[in-house]
């Protein structure tokens, strides 16, 4: 169904085929940012009950009806610049950065979880200059990292605010090619999710990464890419399309450096403990590449501490955050934590690994009945 003619002339003004009046910026701008986030005008009113279809019959219309309280509800939805939607300047996002500091990474994406593995909560695309990546060439291999965050569902449709990180990515740069490989590694094996590549003109690529440009038609519909990012840091057992499998002990000890996997755990273990537990839900897994296959080691007393280490950091939290009543529950509640291998293991070892971290008032709460004094 087409729009209404007035909104079809609105459409134009913003596509530029028209001159605008400075003012008429804000009205263009405003809706921009829905139709290019995938919202028809028709359904503006559903996400700003305050807007009525009656206000998007005409740009004067919609002018009469825009405050700055509306501006800054519609930019704070999408994750945009009030500044941009006033016409101020072009930059519509403030941009993420994460180079060097691979933590700030995933502390986002715990937020975004909510310590949940749930495939619908976000994706993580990246784009790319260079349709096949290569360690071994030289030249420029610009890469744009996009998370892109669910916050509404319209019928069958899915909208999302877009995180951008600005950073200059280059796959011809070692130390931001590893950095990206370990990323894309650990996003796979904690949050089972792939890391799409998508190619897009060095102009566009360009916009997206100073953030001026919505990047959703950008994106791929498509959750798997041949090849996708996690295929470059991935054991040829772990995934039949595994890349460049000679860098991997590089990645591996870029991660151990940071200490990556423990602070991922940390992290969902915080963000699960500031909501109500849920129920687990299967994560989404490239069909090639099983997700639970471990690094073979060797090393015992490694594998015991990536176990215990992560549930002891979130036992600390639950203890500190949640005032459980008995040990009996932070251990029901380790075990509904995604991200944790406590479901596999008993209250009782459990208990023994935490009990050092419980208030004094609940050591003998446990579930247990108290030894009797004599």
């Amino acid at each position: 169904m087409s729009a209404p003619l007035s909104v079809n002339k609105l459409w134009q003004r913003i596509a530029g085929k028209s001159k605008s009046h400075r003012v008429s910026i804000v009205a263009q701008h405003f809706l921009q940012a829905f139709v290019d986030h995938g919202v028809e005008p028709s359904q503006i009113p559903r996400l700003l009950p305050q807007i009525k279809l009656d206000d998007l019959k005409s740009e004067n219309s919609l002018l009469a009806v825009l405050t700055p309280e509306i501006l800054d509800q519609a930019a704070k939805f999408f994750g945009i610049r009030t500044d941009w939607l006033e016409g101020v300047d072009g930059g519509i996002y403030d941009c993420l950065s994460c180079y060097k500091q691979p933590k700030i990474f995933f502390e986002n994406l715990a937020l975004l979880n909510h310590g949940e593995n749930d495939s619908d909560d976000f994706y993580v695309q990246s784009l790319v200059t260079t349709k096949q990546l290569d360690m071994n060439d030289p030249s420029q291999q610009l890469l744009v990292v996009v998370v892109a965050e669910k916050i509404a569902q319209l019928g069958d449709q899915r909208v999302y605010r877009y995180h951008i990180y600005g950073d200059g990515w280059d796959w011809g740069y070692w130390p931001t090619r590893i950095q990206l490989k370990a990323t894309a590694r650990l996003l796979f094996k904690k949050f089972g999710k792939t890391m799409p590549t998508y190619t897009t003109k060095l102009a566009d690529l360009e916009n997206i990464r100073e953030g001026r440009l919505i990047p959703r038609s950008y994106l791929g519909r498509c959750l798997l890419s041949e090849p996708s990012l996690e295929d470059y840091a991935m054991t040829q057992e772990e995934n039949f399309h595994a890349k460049e499998i000679a860098e991997l002990p590089k990645v591996l000890e870029y991660i151990e450096e940071h200490n990556l996997e423990n602070h991922i755990a940390l992290q969902l273990a915080h963000a699960s403990a500031l909501i109500e537990p849920a129920p687990v839900q299967e994560s989404y897994s490239k069909p090639t590449v099983p997700a639970t296959v471990p690094l073979n080691t060797g090393k015992r007393a490694q594998a015991q501490t990536e176990i215990w280490e992560p549930i002891r950091i979130a036992a600390k939290i639950l203890f500190e955050t949640r005032n459980p009543k008995s040990i009996a529950e932070v251990i029901s509640q380790l075990k509904q934590i995604p991200s944790l291998k406590a479901k596999g293991l008993s209250d009782s070892a459990i208990r023994k690994r935490i009990i050092d971290l419980a208030p004094p008032h609940l050591i003998n709460k446990s579930g247990r009945k108290p030894n009797k004094s004599t």
